[in-house]
């Protein structure tokens, strides 16, 4: 809705004030995957982490409050609404942390319920917007900042009723689970941040709503990943039957999406952003491509956290730094869905072929062990 009645210009500062906000939530997807490995914790040492999470919200939007001015400058938009929009980053950590609660006892329905009620949030947020048409993306702003400390409140009465689980968590899953949320974060905004400081205002705009459309296919993975996740972690014994059924429903899915890039590439970006956008219709199906690609990553490494794996995580790290490096020295809307489709597709390939190279060598090396032990 926004995209129709800012255009391209205006709704690529939309898109950066959204991606700095989740930049700065960048600890938000670590703590939530982390509360999915140990769950809810007994005693004080709960309210502790309680205290520490809203601390560190609300020192993250102090610190942005106190950089705005020149961060604005850098990416080309208001310092003052950049402090508004992120508002909504103080009880931010603390409701991942009640999101990871919640599916660490695979209470999938409370977390597709608050997930649901974020997104009406932000549909209710636009639509005010866009009848009211006065400063737009200052309402935009405090409804995004209102909208997540009545989320917050809702999560923490879900999660207040979840079943104390505490389980101790070493370092290295603390430590793995950490490096694959900061990845997964910076997968979804590195483009739309980059985009806005290499590129002119209106071809950034064109690129931040053809990635809005594309990373919907690596959010799905995101998903299931999630479900597959919880379910090792439960029963490791059929890792592999859950990532093959992973693997299967997202496959589907992302299938049906690329067709859509594919056939009714018009009917996709008329209907979601209107005619401003009609320039990047020609590279929505590539673009798509690379996002399906980025889906298989998200998924690869969810399998790494669930088995304690490192290879596939450090493989996809190393694809992080080629890809933002490559986008870095990009500096126009084909330049940047080339290096990342190449980028992810490569990532891809080589995650897979580690991956299965590290299960062969385990499979082979347990009948050794066990007659070893004989």
């Amino acid at each position: 809705m926004l995209a129709r009645v800012l255009g391209p210009g205006h709704y690529g500062d939309l898109a950066t004030f959204l991606n700095v906000t989740a930049f700065l939530v960048l600890p938000g997807p670590v703590i939530t995957l982390l509360y999915t490995r140990i769950g809810r914790r007994r005693g004080p040492a709960s309210k502790q982490e309680s205290l520490w999470l809203w601390s560190s919200g609300l020192a993250l939007w102090i610190s942005l409050a106190l950089f705005s001015r020149p961060l604005g400058h850098m990416l080309h938009v208001s310092p003052f609404l950049l402090i508004v929009f992120s508002l909504e980053v103080v009880p931010s950590l603390a409701l991942a942390a009640n999101m990871g609660v919640l599916q660490r006892v695979r209470w999938y329905l409370r977390v597709g319920f608050l997930t649901v009620l974020i997104t009406a949030f932000r549909v209710i947020a636009a639509a005010i917007a866009v009848f009211v048409r006065i400063y737009p993306l200052f309402l935009v702003g405090i409804l995004e900042g209102l909208a997540a400390f009545i989320t917050f409140y809702v999560s923490r009465r879900c999660a207040a009723q979840a079943p104390w689980v505490g389980e101790p968590s070493k370092a290295e899953v603390i430590s793995g689970t950490a490096v694959v949320g900061v990845i997964n974060s910076l997968f979804a905004i590195a483009d739309g941040l980059l985009a806005k400081y290499s590129l002119g205002p209106l071809a950034a705009g064109q690129f931040n709503g053809m990635a809005t459309i594309g990373h919907t296919v690596q959010f799905i993975s995101g998903s299931f990943g999630t479900v597959m996740l919880t379910s090792i972690i439960t029963d490791p014994t059929r890792r592999f039957r859950f990532l093959a059924l992973t693997g299967i429903v997202y496959g589907g899915l992302a299938g049906l999406a690329e067709y859509l890039f594919l056939a009714h590439r018009r009917w996709v970006v008329m209907t979601v952003l209107g005619g401003h956008f009609a320039p990047v219709m020609a590279w929505l199906p590539y673009y798509g491509w690379g996002m399906i690609a980025l889906g298989l990553i998200n998924i690869a490494m969810l399998y790494s956290v669930a088995s304690k794996r490192w290879e596939a995580i450090a493989t996809t790290s190393l694809g992080l730094g080629v890809w933002i490096w490559r986008l870095s020295h990009s500096h126009s809307v084909g330049a940047f869905v080339r290096a990342t489709t190449s980028t992810m597709a490569a990532v891809c390939v080589a995650t897979a072929a580690i991956m299965v190279a590290v299960e062969i060598r385990r499979t082979s090396r347990g009948p050794l062990k066990r007659q070893v032990r004989v």
